[in-house]
């Protein structure tokens, strides 16, 4: 069910507060006269505060998530607001906090949904036309709409609509006359939904996205949605993402042969068609195995490590590039391998703070980026230690050119156990995936096309 479904207030509350209490206040209130819940209201506040002490909720791009779990009669309950101005958030470099999400989850609910839709909702709000649409319209915002749903003026134009039809046509053929299995549809090229109704009744028809609250989770037209890093990449990179994830959710299998369909998204339009051969073009994907993914590490943890990674290659800290290692999976075995360079950042949190699905963790990862070392994370997701030096005891037969001594201690580790390691090169920003000592995935450092949106109207 997605977030929207969740919210009490329709419309966004903007923000009159420059001060993060004042303003998670201003928030509480708004959402406790929506519910009726006003006797509640010194509670929540108080609750959060703490959480805010513990580590603060503020993610980046201007957007903090503060929640709280409590007793209420819904399974949950978000308030969005706004401030143009900014929120002062004890956010590292003095970040302000333009867009704030309130989000109070049921104490009886379990644990993988309260952070299975805070990473809804923070994939939703990192979105550029998201946040362009509340930062610079002056009307009030309404959030309950119809997922994908645009004004008259906001619709592709006509002749764009016809390139489109042609080369999804032509994907549709090219499917029919290879007998692909699937095809995969880029959605971040557009911003509208109707490219879909191309789709209907052709079979297998699995679209990535890095937002899924934009469409209807039950349209019969999709056979499968993905959720994708909300990187940006090149046509080749988007590719390589989605057959990656489309093998670690079992969608695909490696007899597979699937037809992408990619484009420009900053020109809206759908050009690319490519066409894969899973076991030719991705055999060493299953070396050791007839699986990508081994069997302790969830499909949505890689998903959001990659996304991490992506994040770092193209932000850096402070506009210097920074290089890092996470590690998934088979945490017992890869143990044996590790020492602390440091006193271990993430010791003495309960796991429901270091789960690296709570987009609450991305700053405190990000940060602990800049330290020498790696991410130990259990294939549930559970940061286990940062600033860990890997020393394997086996080493990978034959690297590529160009990879030094941090891509050679994490295609080591993936030979002596049964993790898989994701890199981030500090001089080309390069992010690489490694299994059995092996790269199975190179993503070149995508380009960075986010404006600012806050300068836009400052």
């Amino acid at each position: 069910m997605p977030f929207q479904s969740f919210l009490k207030i329709p419309t966004v509350v903007d923000l009159v507060a420059t001060e993060k209490a004042e303003a998670i206040t201003e928030l509480v209130k708004a959402l406790c006269k929506a519910t009726r819940s006003s006797h509640k209201q010194k509670v929540f506040i108080e609750d959060i505060m703490k959480r805010e002490e513990a580590a603060s909720t503020f993610i980046g791009q201007g957007i903090a998530i503060p929640h709280l779990r409590a007793q209420i009669k819904s399974d949950f309950a978000i308030a969005v607001g706004r401030s143009v101005t900014g929120v002062k958030y004890d956010a590292a470099r003095g970040a302000l906090a333009h867009i704030m999400v309130l989000v109070i989850t049921n104490e009886n609910s379990e644990g993988d949904e309260h952070v299975r839709l805070l990473s809804e909702v923070a994939g939703y709000f990192k979105s550029e036309e998201v946040r362009d649409k509340l930062l610079t319209d002056p009307s009030p915002v309404y959030l309950v709409e119809a997922p994908g749903q645009q004004s008259a003026d906001e619709k592709t134009p006509k002749a764009q609509k016809k390139g489109a039809n042609a080369v999804f046509n032509a994907a549709c053929d090219l499917a029919k006359d290879i007998k692909a299995s699937a095809i995969m549809v880029f959605a971040d090229t557009v911003r509208d939904n109707d490219f879909l109704e191309a789709f209907k009744n052709k079979g297998k028809v699995i679209v990535v996205t890095s937002n899924k609250s934009r469409f209807d989770a039950d349209d019969k037209r999709v056979t499968a949605w993905i959720q994708a890093p909300s990187f940006p990449a090149s046509r080749i990179g988007q590719v390589k993402i989605g057959v990656l994830l489309a093998l670690s959710r079992n969608l695909i299998d490696n007899s597979d042969k699937v037809v992408c369909v990619s484009g420009n998204s900053k020109a809206g339009t759908f050009d690319t068609i490519v066409a894969l051969d899973v076991t030719s073009e991705y055999e060493f994907f299953f070396t050791n195995s007839p699986a990508l993914l081994p069997a302790d590490i969830m499909p949505e943890v890689l998903e959001r490590v990659l996304g991490l990674a992506g994040e770092i290659a193209v932000e850096g800290r402070e506009g210097k590039p920074l290089g890092t290692i996470f590690v998934l999976g088979d945490t017992n075995m890869v143990n044996k391998y590790v020492t602390q360079l440091i006193i271990n950042p993430f010791r003495g949190y309960s796991e429901a703070e270091r789960n690296i699905i709570d987009p609450a963790l991305t700053e405190t990862i990000k940060e602990f980026a800049s330290i020498d070392g790696a991410f130990i994370i259990t294939g549930d997701g559970i940061v286990l230690s940062g600033g860990s030096y890997l020393r394997p005891q086996a080493e990978a037969d034959l690297l590529p050119s160009g990879f030094g001594s941090r891509h050679a201690a994490a295609a080591g580790i993936t030979v002596c156990t049964k993790a898989l390691a994701i890199t981030v090169s500090e001089s080309t920003g390069m992010v690489t995936l490694f299994k059995n000592g092996t790269v199975v995935l190179t993503i070149s450092k995508p380009v960075d096309r986010e404006r600012s949106t806050i300068q836009k109207y400052l």
